[in-house]
């Protein structure tokens, strides 16, 4: 028993240095941070302390600095350099890999560019949108979709026509682009950019795929719209 006594003391004394310990770490720089507090009212007086006397300590810096300065130009001398304040674009470290905007070869590249005829508004866009050959039950409302935001886009039914044969017409049209929805289990699942006359071709994933008249917030703003009308 006597001896269980001992070691029970010893660990409480144990607690207790552990405490002395911590609470000499906390103020080890003879300041009580307020994260320390976990009275509010104390907490955020402590805080405003702490900030108004860092406000007058930067005060009392740009007081020196200016009298430092002064006191240079007075004797003639070169005043001390100012100093920068460390900001993420002034430690930023060169990457190579970043555009400059003087980099001829990145200019001479955009001119060899498949697009630099568009971009350069050289060419008006035009867009010939078809199908698989399968189209689906809801392909031809997602078309009708794609017609009304794209501007210049025109709708040309697949049918039986092989891809080359649509793009050999398309290129003949003066079409920039061919534009196919594909489908699969009568849903739209994909679509197919084709940029004329050379390329490239770019294929995008379709999911979950929400028409305008369904989406809520659509529908109601345009019953609210009927309703004004």
């Amino acid at each position: 028993m006597g001896g269980g006594g001992g070691k029970r003391e010893k660990a409480e004394g144990s607690d207790v240095d552990e405490h002395e310990t911590r609470d000499k770490k906390k103020t080890k720089k003879g300041t009580t941070l307020p994260s320390m507090i976990k009275n509010k009212e104390k907490r955020s007086a402590v805080h405003a302390k702490l900030k108004r006397e860092k406000k007058i300590e930067k005060r009392k810096q740009a007081k020196e600095r200016d009298a430092a300065i002064k006191r240079a130009l007075d004797l003639g001398e070169e005043p001390p350099e100012k100093k920068v304040p460390r900001t993420i674009e002034n430690t930023r470290e060169v990457d190579e890999t970043v555009c400059r905007p003087d980099d001829e070869e990145l200019f001479a590249g955009n001119d060899a560019d498949e697009f630099s005829q568009v971009l350069k508004q050289e060419v008006t866009p035009k867009i010939l949108i078809t199908t698989n050959r399968f189209n689906s039950t809801r392909g031809p409302a997602f078309i009708q979709e794609l017609l009304s935001v794209i501007p210049n886009a025109h709708y040309h039914k697949r049918g039986t026509y092989e891809l080359k044969k649509i793009v050999e017409y398309a290129k003949n049209k003066d079409f920039t682009s061919v534009m196919v929805v594909h489908s699969n289990r009568r849903e739209p699942d994909a679509l197919l950019i084709i940029n004329l006359p050379d390329g490239p071709t770019a294929h995008f994933k379709l999911s979950k795929l929400v028409l305008r008249k369904d989406i809520k917030v659509h529908s109601l703003a345009l019953e609210k719209c009927m309703k004004n009308s």
